[in-house]
């Protein structure tokens, strides 16, 4: 009897240990998948202030800013202010806003309306915001009253005031 019970507690408490020394322990890895976005917004409007008078206006149909500080708007209207009366008015397709920056990238086609009656059309147009100047490397359409001005690309501050139109074709009426 004492052999029977030597051998069934060899077996209850020896085996477990050489069983599980045995074993190759492995860490479970659990993997999160990352999400496709960080923070979605959808329809608002965004103001910016400056000594009491508004700045700029944003209005978006969808925002999403992802894991790199970038903020993807779709369909976007921009209206920027100079004593609180809207000067101009930017609509894009899209727009990619570096948070860290301020750089913006207006995807597809842009279009700019001022209050002196002056529009600019192109598509990818950016703004430098350490330069404070828009730029487009693509075809523009920048229309004056009496005047249409056609080119390939162009530069100018945000006011569209001092306006660079390189490869430009004029048709005048």
């Amino acid at each position: 009897m004492f052999c029977r019970s030597s051998i069934i507690l060899l077996v209850v408490i020896v085996f477990p240990v050489f069983f599980l020394t045995s074993c190759k322990s492995e860490g479970v890895i659990v993997e999160e998948t990352p999400s496709s976005y960080d923070q979605k917004v959808e329809k608002f409007t965004a103001t910016r202030v400056h000594r009491g008078k508004i700045n700029m206006t944003l209005e978006c149909e969808s925002a999403v800013i992802d894991s790199k500080n970038i903020a993807n708007l779709g369909h976007a209207v921009m209206k920027f202010y100079d004593g609180g009366n809207c000067v101009l008015n930017l609509i894009s397709e899209g727009v990619r806003v570096n948070m860290e920056t301020c750089d913006v990238e207006c995807i597809g086609k842009c279009v700019i309306n001022t209050t002196n009656n002056e529009n600019l059309q192109t598509a990818n147009l950016i703004y430098n915001a350490k330069n404070k100047l828009i730029y487009s490397n693509n075809d523009i359409k920048f229309t004056k009253p009496n005047e249409t001005v056609y080119g390939t690309g162009f530069e100018s501050d945000i006011m569209l005031s001092n306006i660079v139109i390189k490869n430009q074709r004029i048709i005048i009426d």
